[in-house]
């Protein structure tokens, strides 16, 4: 196992507003997904930290924009989750424009991980967010989180369906329950640094 360099990553901040972003250097890798998808929970294996991310028993809770600092050039934005009521319409005119701008003007931003449920890949969230990565040329890296759910052969049939629809992209599939995909999805991210 290679050593975890997301080991002694903290929470800095929360942010609502551009204005309030830190000074656009280094890399910025965004964490995306609907509020299900299992992000906060891949967050906590990957940065073997169970405490890091709070998992909510109400998904949809994150309505900030939350840094965390890996090192001085990396940093791991949390996105609130897309995708769920009781956080949607109201909340998402707070954010929405922020991610634009952000999206738009942000230096550091250096690729985005898209979460999904295995189960239920690439939502009309998922797509709004893949357009947007294309429409800023950002690389993205498609997750496919819970593949603890399936057997080996519907995961590989996920990634194949993935492939098909996402052909430029290298999916990777995870269980935080198992901590499986880790290494690879680490290896991804620490590509875009």
């Amino acid at each position: 196992m290679m050593k975890n360099i997301f080991k002694n990553t903290e929470f800095l901040f929360g942010i609502t507003s551009y204005t309030k972003l830190p000074d656009d250097v280094g890399a910025e890798i965004l964490l995306a997904g609907r509020s299900n998808a299992g992000k906060s929970s891949a967050l906590n294996v990957l940065t073997d930290n169970s405490k890091l991310a709070r998992i909510s028993k109400t998904p949809g809770r994150t309505t900030e924009i939350n840094f965390f600092k890996v090192n001085d050039d990396l940093m791991l934005l949390d996105l609130p989750g897309y995708g769920y009521a009781k956080s949607s319409k109201a909340k998402k005119k707070d954010w929405g424009p922020l991610l634009g701008e952000y999206f738009q003007k942000r230096k550091a931003l250096s690729a985005v991980v898209i979460f999904m449920d295995i189960r239920h890949p690439l939502k009309e969230s998922d797509w709004e967010m893949i357009h947007l990565c294309r429409n800023y040329n950002i690389p993205f890296i498609p997750i496919l989180a819970k593949s603890d759910k399936l057997s080996n052969n519907n995961i590989a049939k996920a990634i194949a369906f993935i492939k098909e629809k996402i052909p430029e992209s290298d999916p990777v599939a995870i269980s935080s329950k198992d901590k499986i995909g880790f290494e690879k999805l680490s290896k991804q991210i620490l590509s875009y640094t």
